[in-house]
């Protein structure tokens, strides 16, 4: 994802909303959460555990391009939750990724690896960025691309407490 030195990257959009009610409409109150997280489980075999997880992923879509993927998993073996954030190619990766949830503190990750599917950063969710995901409004993911120019990306956090209880 590469964007000419002091652009910005075109912003990733997510799924449309629909449209605001009318001012003569009322909402219900127990009206719920959009949520842009999806749960998956799976096993390596009919008699394995299920390893599951929730993601949330943002594509470009004038050209379908993963702009990033935040994935959060309770391996079955530790019961212990684990994130892991796939970025497109073309990183200058020593500037890793940014995470901030709301106004909390910056969290800086190392970029881990790459391959032909992206680049990935991960660590383990303390009890204290768990709980920071579940009641928070938004991810703000960070990084650079090669030209070392700043890109910003937001992922809404609603709905996130409500697909990890489903993982736990």
């Amino acid at each position: 994802m590469a964007a000419a030195a002091g652009q910005q990257a075109p912003a990733p959009q997510q799924a449309p909303k629909p449209a605001a009610p009318a001012a003569t409409e009322q909402k219900p109150a127990d009206k719920p959460v959009e949520s842009n997280w999806v749960t998956q489980c799976g096993a390596k075999t009919r008699a394995g555990a299920l390893d599951c997880s929730v993601q949330q992923t943002i594509i470009k879509t004038d050209t379908g391009q993963l702009v990033a993927q935040v994935s959060v998993r309770v391996p079955a073996d530790t019961r212990s939750p684990v994130m892991m954030i796939q970025l497109p190619l073309g990183l200058f990766l020593p500037a890793g990724v940014e995470l901030q949830i709301d106004q909390n503190k910056t969290i800086e990750l190392p970029l881990q690896t790459c391959d032909a599917s992206g680049c990935f950063a991960g660590t383990p969710l303390t009890a204290d960025m768990l709980g920071q995901f579940q009641k928070g409004k938004s991810l703000r993911i960070g990084f650079k691309n090669l030209t070392q120019s700043k890109i910003d990306l937001s992922m809404p956090l609603p709905g996130f407490a409500t697909a990890y209880e489903g993982i736990r």
